[in-house]
């Protein structure tokens, strides 16, 4: 779902509550995550020169909900697992709502299957893949210019702001109440020149995944398990599904955080997983290049792109971005990938996370 509430920055103070069960102790002492429950290769901070006290001093703030519900964090630097911590009674074993993160998981699909040559390139026509809604659609001369780039940068120009709540015609919401999203989708109004002006649309994401499906001549579902999940041996997972059954993957997206990790380490390696090339180079870099600007943040292929200046230090770095306060980030230069997922849906709260990269994560970096 699209993050409504992108601007600002909060921080709620509220004492006094008490930690789950499985929770980090309430004076938080920074300790390793545990090699032997750990698929990944398990470092410590110090060792992968992070400094302590910044997440110990970050972690007693998400523990006495100074930032308010979080779920999880965790830091893989130089390809090891240095700090894995759950909070709020979620456990390593819990798949999470990522909501729209999991469009920049779709645009990793979209790179796997033009690598597998299911899709020439991102230029390809999006009604090609459609012949049979082709003539009941309005302005299908203008619809014909919609490239799979357009709905990857989200400038296909149809009439889509999901900023703009029920007042536009492509409205997820109103999107859900249709019995066949894909036609929903190409039948919207068209308001811009195609290219011209990005506008936050789910559900130009949702037909990418129609795209996908169409190509491949698979369920998209078996798509993304045959050439994503399975390499990354992620398994526990569930995806929203579409009235035909196929899956949304425009967001809802259920996943562990770990798993997140996994997919962020595979864009940082450039497209590669313990050896085997997974998506290509040349598509990793395109899709975390800059392409577009949308809701003021630089966009590439359904990756948001944003830098910082901490301490004469410079950190750029590109995200996954889900409402609820979930994060998927990778930060290149620094060979870091940061996960955080929450639950504060629909509320400033999910942008706490910026602050915590500002205030504490970033400065332990170096």
């Amino acid at each position: 779902m699209f993050q409504r509430f992108w601007v600002g920055l909060c921080m709620l103070t509220l004492t006094g509550c008490t930690p789950f069960l499985n929770d980090p102790a309430m004076v938080y002492s920074y300790y390793p995550p545990d090699q032997k429950t750990s698929e990944w290769s398990v470092s410590s901070l110090n060792a992968e020169n992070i400094a302590i006290k910044p997440i110990e001093e970050l972690t007693n703030l998400i523990q006495t909900e100074k930032y308010r519900n979080i779920h999880s964090l965790l830091i893989v630097r130089n390809g090891k697992l240095v700090y894995e911590q759950y909070f709020n009674g979620y456990t390593s074993a819990v798949p999470e709502n990522i909501y729209s993160a999991t469009k920049s998981i779709t645009s990793i699909l979209t790179g796997i299957a033009i690598d597998q040559h299911m899709i020439a390139d991102v230029n390809s026509e999006v009604l090609l893949y459609f012949p049979e809604y082709l003539n009941g659609l309005n302005n299908k001369e203008q619809k014909k210019k919609i490239t799979l780039k357009h709905l990857l940068t989200m400038s296909s120009g149809l009439a889509c702001n999901d900023a703009a709540g029920r007042a536009s015609p492509g409205f997820e919401e109103n999107m859900y109440k249709s019995s066949d999203w894909i036609y929903f989708t190409l039948d919207l109004p068209v308001l811009y020149e195609v290219g011209t002006i990005p506008q936050y649309c789910t559900a130009g994401v949702v037909t990418l995944g129609g795209v996908i499906n169409r190509a491949s001549t698979m369920s998209t579902e078996s798509f993304a398990w045959k050439y994503l999940f399975s390499p990354l041996n992620i398994q526990s997972y569930r995806w929203d599904r579409m009235p035909d059954g196929e899956i949304s993957v425009g967001g809802r997206l259920f996943i562990r955080p770990i798993d997140m990790a996994k997919i962020g380490q595979l864009m940082l390696d450039k497209g590669k997983w313990k050896g085997q090339q997974l998506v290509s180079s040349q598509w990793v870099t395109e899709s975390t290049t800059k392409q577009a600007i949308l809701q003021n943040f630089e966009y590439g292929y359904l990756w948001w792109r944003r830098t910082f200046v901490i301490q004469e230090h410079t950190y750029q770095m590109y995200f996954a971005w889900g409402n609820g306060g979930n994060y998927l980030c990778v930060l290149p230069d620094y060979n870091t990938v940061l996960i955080c997922t929450g639950g504060n849906p629909n509320s400033v709260l999910s942008n706490q996370f910026f602050q915590m990269l500002q205030s504490k994560l970033l400065p332990a970096i170096q």
